[in-house]
């Protein structure tokens, strides 16, 4: 988290929650996430683990050439997001299609530190059934809108992150960015997501909800206060922190991947109740984070290096990086 902490910028706002429209629950958490373990699901018919959601940005309403809809796509230390054109029109619309119809659970946001949205709208939607998918035909359902910190109070340095809590289903999500904010660093008016993350499963819709109008499940009511517990199905288990948009973003692609095997290796040996084992692969796990916490700051050191064509700092940088590569012992 010390990295995400040099990446995101000075540091973070303390969490907060508000209500969304519709009884949605809004949320402004730590990007560290929850620390909880959790397992696999195993077995026909057993419970789908919610998971990090593979998807594709297949509608923007504009770009900054330099900061293109396409970095939406992937997640590593080198994110740069995208931003809209200059003196653009708002709302600009950003959207995203699934495989196939997904089951959200959660959704998660950062914002640029000084580009900043007044507000985004969500939404969900699908085309119906035997239809051939497409954005521009599916029919939509507004889930909710978040509000974003004018961020003056970090003087444009840290970055926020939402994370919310949802349950609907269907195959695009579109996100409406309104107006920015206005402060002295935004000189064209320009609005910036550096990058979306989105949790659940690929499921489905049980029988009586409408998977093109991400309807909530189990009976909740749309309108239900409280803490959110309606909008969460019974028995749904907490998001892996490996899950949390924040992970990918402090480890590059090959570090991230070690890791999320090394995991899987872990679960297994306490399964097993190898617990030396379980042992041998938790202390790689950590080194392998300290690592690769390293590596990325480096990475963002070379890529600042050539950017500014200082060859030979990139070159000592890049040894360094092998080094460490080197290095690595991996428990097993």
């Amino acid at each position: 988290e010390h990295l995400c902490k040099a990446f995101c910028g000075a540091g973070r706002r303390s969490g907060r929650r508000e209500d969304w429209e519709g009884g949605v629950k809004r949320t402004l958490a730590k990007a560290g996430g929850r620390s909880q373990r959790s397992g696999a699901c195993e077995g026909p018919g057993a419970a789908t683990m919610p998971a990090k959601l593979k998807f594709k940005l297949i509608y923007c309403s504009s770009e900054d050439p330099e900061f293109p809809s396409s970095e939406l796509n992937a997640h590593s230390p080198h994110t740069v997001g995208w931003q809209s054109a200059r003196f653009c029109d708002y709302p600009q619309e950003l959207g995203f299609q699934f495989g196939a119809n997904v089951r959200l659970s959660q959704l998660q946001i950062l914002s640029h530190q000084f580009k900043i949205a007044t507000k985004l709208e969500l939404f969900i939607g699908s085309t119906a059934d035997g239809d051939k998918p497409s954005y521009h035909k599916a029919k939509f359902k507004r889930l909710g809108y978040l509000s974003l910190d004018s961020n003056e109070r970090s003087s444009w340095q840290a970055r926020e992150l939402k994370s919310v809590q949802v349950d609907a289903f269907g195959r695009f999500v579109k996100v409406l960015v309104h107006k920015n904010h206005i402060n002295k660093l935004n000189m064209y008016s320009q609005v910036g997501i550096i990058a979306v993350n989105v949790i659940g499963d690929a499921a489905p819709a049980p029988p009586g909800a409408h998977p093109m109008l991400g309807a909530p499940v189990g009976g909740a009511d749309p309108h239900a206060g409280g803490d959110g517990a309606a909008h969460r199905p019974p028995g749904k288990k907490d998001v892996s922190p490996l899950d949390d948009i924040t992970f990918d973003l402090n480890f590059d692609a090959a570090t991230a991947k070690q890791i999320r095997e090394l995991h899987v290796a872990k679960d297994r040996a306490v399964k097993a109740e190898d617990y030396d084992a379980a042992k041998r692969l938790k202390d790689a796990i950590d080194r392998l984070k300290q690592v690769g916490a390293r590596m990325a700051k480096l990475e963002l050191r070379k890529k600042a290096a050539v950017e500014s064509e200082d060859y030979d700092t990139a070159k000592q940088i890049k040894a360094e990086i092998d080094r460490l590569r080197s290095a690595v012992a991996y428990g097993g």
